[in-house]
């Protein structure tokens, strides 16, 4: 799992500075030199004051490397490709666009690039135990800094605790567990802002990093920013009085399982776990001419996304109610297969099953699902009825149908297919 700092995300972290600690702060301008390069004294210096901030010491030595853009773009993305491979960013744009949460214009591949090259301003791999800072000319000494406590806390945690997680879009689980990483990592940050940088150094932060990055579309945004801001507010409310025992705990005892418990600490703190939601039914229903291609956990912020991006649906209280979920796709084998860019409506079948707390909480939610397949997808009614629906929408068909405290949604290539696997 790669730590990434997002340029927005720095800025958000610098709004609690403060700089109480001036006497050691050494003197420097806000912007570094052209040729600056940090010493082995500096990178020290910080690792000391992040290991006095979480309480914590390195149990090993830790190499550094402050590399040029283009060197460490080139780092990053050979890792990046280890971790989430192209095939399954593929897998993740088509199962994206079915759910209308990225437009069918948009190349989810050159999103990433974008991210990858404007908005990466360090990382920490705990495959490879690589941390590297990139350098720019017009970096501020303040900017450098925190990105490095950012990274450094990530390292410092990964040989404490164990880091668990995959990349992608559409993993409810995997979002928990880079909400805790990334949240411990800007709330350390945050603090080491506060109490080491004086309010110049913070102005040359927002000036290094103000105008730089590339508009990203709103799914991609929402999804890169929550780990850091959601993950931050988890944090804090086990924190309390500042103290890192709390998450201690938390990391070594219990980590968070969905993206509901980061959200809601209240429903961590009961351990109250998402349904175990099965869609086994599938295989049979589909029959031997089709192949898994992905399955997923499916969590409540995902369903905020849906219900908020695609459906225009105010507030958060028709995700609430949300207690399991589970997302698969499903492709034909056979070579006569429709070809499309996409999303594929008329070749891919896609099956969300969700578990809801109550009934009344599953009226709810099938409520917003339906604004969201009518007015997000435009999709055009053929059948209702009986607690079914059925829309048919971007070549493809919608069908919805819920029973006691659970709702299917498929999309398929025809109101028959869907029909069969709604029944």
């Amino acid at each position: 799992m790669l730590g990434v700092v997002a340029l927005t995300l720095v800025i958000a972290g610098l709004l609690g500075g403060g700089g109480e600690d001036k006497k050691s702060q050494p003197s420097s301008t806000t912007g570094a030199p052209a040729g600056r390069r940090e010493t082995a004294v500096d990178v020290k210096r910080i690792e000391r004051r992040v290991e006095k901030l979480r309480g914590l010491r390195f149990h090993k030595p830790l190499k550094v490397s402050f590399l040029s853009p283009a060197r460490a773009q080139r780092v990053f993305r050979s890792r990046s490709q280890a971790e989430y491979s192209e095939k399954q960013q593929r897998i993740d744009e088509e199962v994206i666009k079915l759910l209308g949460l990225l437009g069918p214009s948009v190349d989810l591949g050159r999103v990433m690039e974008a991210v990858a090259n404007e908005q990466v301003l360090g990382f920490y791999d705990d495959v490879t135990k690589q941390l590297v800072v990139i350098r720019k000319a017009t970096d501020s000494k303040g900017l450098l800094e925190l990105v490095l406590a950012h990274e450094l806390t990530h390292a410092l945690e990964d040989q404490h605790f164990d880091f668990r997680g995959e990349a992608g879009f559409t993993d409810d689980q995997s979002s928990a567990a880079s909400a805790l990483i990334e949240g411990s990592a800007t709330a350390l940050m945050t603090d080491y802002a506060g109490r080491y940088l004086k309010p110049a150094d913070l102005l040359g932060v927002l000036e290094s990093v103000s105008g730089t990055e590339t508009k990203l579309p709103k799914f991609i945004e929402n999804s890169l920013l929550f780990p850091y801001a959601e993950g931050e507010k988890f944090v804090t409310a086990f924190r309390g009085d500042g103290s890192w025992r709390p998450l201690d705990k938390v990391y070594s005892i219990r980590q968070p399982s969905s993206t509901e418990q980061i959200m809601h600490p209240e429903k961590y703190a009961i351990d109250e776990r998402p349904d175990k939601v099965r869609v086994d039914d599938v295989t049979r229903r589909l029959g031997s001419g089709w192949a898994r291609l992905d399955a997923s956990s499916d969590g409540e912020y995902d369903m905020r996304l849906l219900f908020r991006q695609v459906g225009r649906v105010k507030g958060t209280a028709s995700a609430e109610g949300w207690g399991g979920g589970r997302l698969e796709l499903w492709r034909r084998r056979t070579s006569g297969a429709p070809k499309c860019p996409a999303p594929c409506a008329q070749r891919d079948v896609a099956v969300l099953r969700l578990a809801w707390d109550t009934a009344p909480d599953r009226a709810e939610g099938e409520s917003a699902l339906r604004q969201v397949f009518e007015d997000g997808l435009k999709g055009k009614r053929i059948a209702g009825g009986g607690g079914l629906g059925m829309w048919s929408s971007r070549g493809g068909v919608i069908g919805i149908v819920g029973r006691d405290r659970q709702t299917t949604v498929v999309f398929a290539p025809s109101a028959q297919l869907a029909a069969r696997l709604l029944d």
